[in-house]
Order: structure tokens, then C-alpha cells, then sequence
């Protein structure tokens, strides 16, 4: 049986309880009244309808009966109470919140994990260095087909500045040079890469510059911007810089 014929089943089950129930009620009610009617007639004042042992702080109650809508709707709680605790307690049938909750929480995970996969949450707020073999290679390729024509087939400087000295004009750390990739610099003739590039793409770019800090090509432009020490690179890391130059 499936989940929909369930359902169906379930509902034509709970409405058939309710007109059963709905219609007892109605009776009994109709019954009552009759029964309090003939009994009001006979009856010479209210007092006769006063509950002798439901006096508090002189308040009295009448023995009036509820009428038979709150009735119906009181006995609906009590039969959908019933069926939603077989039906989710017991049989187990749909899923509970919690349920769906983890549910939801696995989907995001997996969705997160598939994004951090291509890249796509990477930004210049938390890039971080690449150092695989495979990643500044592939940045490499990347350099060489769409930056050479400014910077240089080594990053010695064209149009744009040396990116091998120690010199920078935008920071030289991996987030201000993804930032630099990524947003451009309209001012100075850079154009955005972020609709050209995805994320993951940049970052192999941006690691791929920072390699060529160092070295030392044929004709290098003049250095421009001013003397920048990247802090967040390990010891190891400014070590292999110096010994470079």
C-alpha cells in the first residue's frame, strides 16, 4: 500500500468516525433537551437547577448542559488526538518533525559539501593558499590564456604591474589578490574575472601569482605600488620566498 492510499484510507476513516460520532451527539443532545423541557415545566424557579456542592466563593453553577457543537468539537480532538498518535507514534507511517528536520539538515550538508566541491562558497573573505602541484598548474594555464597580454607570460609586467617583485599596489596576501582577480580594478584597466571564472578557478589563478614572487624574469616592468609582506604565510612559506630572490 502506498502513502497516498494510506492517506485516503486514513482520512475516510476519521471522517466516517466523526459523522458516526457527530450524529450520536446530536441524538443524545436532542434527547436531552426534550428531557429538559419537559422537566422545565414543571419547574417553579432557577433554584431547582442549582448544583448544591459546586458553590465557590458564592459563585453557583446551573446544571446546564454544554451545547452540542462544543460537544462535537471537543469529542474531534479527542478522535484526531487518537488517530495522530497511532499514526505517527505507533505505525510511523509519515515522518515526524524531527523527523524532517534531519532530513532537511542532511540535504543542507550534502548541498554545502557539493558547493565546497566546485569552488562556489569560496570568497575573498575566506580563500585560502593552494599549494597542490595540480592547482598551481591548472592556474597556470589559466594565467597564460587570459593574463599574459598585461602582465606577461612570467608576470613581469606589461600594461600591467610586475607581479614578481616585492612591490603591490592592491596587497599581496591570497585574499587581496583573489579580490583583485575577482572584482577588478575598473581604475586602472583591470577588468572583473568573476563572471568569466568561478571561484575555485580564481583561487588556482590567485596562488599561481603568489608563486611567482621571487623570481626574477627578462625585462621586468618597474616596480609599482609599494613594499608588501604577506603576514599570513607560514614560516616555511617566507622562507622559500627569500631564498627565491
Amino acid at each position: 500500500m502506498d502513502s497516498q492510499t494510506y492517506a485516503f484510507l486514513l482520512l475516510a476513516a476519521l471522517l466516517f468516525t466523526l459523522a458516526v460520532l457527530f450524529a450520536s451527539i446530536m441524538i443524545f443532545d436532542l434527547g436531552k433537551k426534550f428531557e429538559f423541557r419537559k422537566k422545565q415545566k414543571t419547574l417553579l424557579n432557577e433554584k431547582d437547577l442549582l448544583l448544591v456542592d459546586h458553590n465557590y466563593d458564592d459563585i453557583q453553577e446551573l446544571d446546564n448542559k454544554p451545547p452540542a457543537w462544543f460537544q462535537f468539537l471537543f469529542y474531534i480532538t479527542i478522535v484526531f488526538g487518537v488517530i495522530y498518535m497511532i499514526n505517527f507514534h505507533l505505525l510511523g507511517k509519515p515522518n515526524l518533525m524531527y523527523d524532517e528536520y534531519q532530513q532537511e539538515i542532511q540535504e543542507a550538508n550534502a548541498l554545502r559539501e557539493k558547493l565546497a566541491q566546485t569552488g562556489a562558497l569560496i570568497n575573498e573573505t575566506n580563500v585560502t593558499l593552494l599549494t597542490d602541484a595540480k592547482d598551481i598548474e591548472e592556474g597556470k594555464n589559466i594565467f597564460v590564456a587570459n593574463c599574459t597580454n598585461c602582465h606577461g607570460d612570467k608576470g613581469q609586467g606589461i600594461i600591467g604591474p610586475n607581479l614578481t617583485d616585492s612591490l603591490w599596489i592592491h596587497g599581496c596576501t591570497i585574499r587581496e589578490i583573489f579580490a583583485v582577480i575577482s572584482n577588478g580594478v575598473p581604475a586602472k584597466g583591470m577588468i572583473s574575472w568573476k563572471t568569466q571564472l568561478n571561484p575555485k578557478q580564481i583561487q588556482q589563478v590567485a596562488s599561481y601569482v603568489k608563486t611567482l614572487q621571487g623570481t626574477k624574469p627578462p625585462n621586468p616592468k618597474a616596480p609599482e605600488g609599494i613594499v608588501c609582506i604577506d603576514t599570513t604565510l607560514t614560516v616555511e612559506a617566507i622562507k622559500d620566498t627569500i631564498s627565491k630572490k
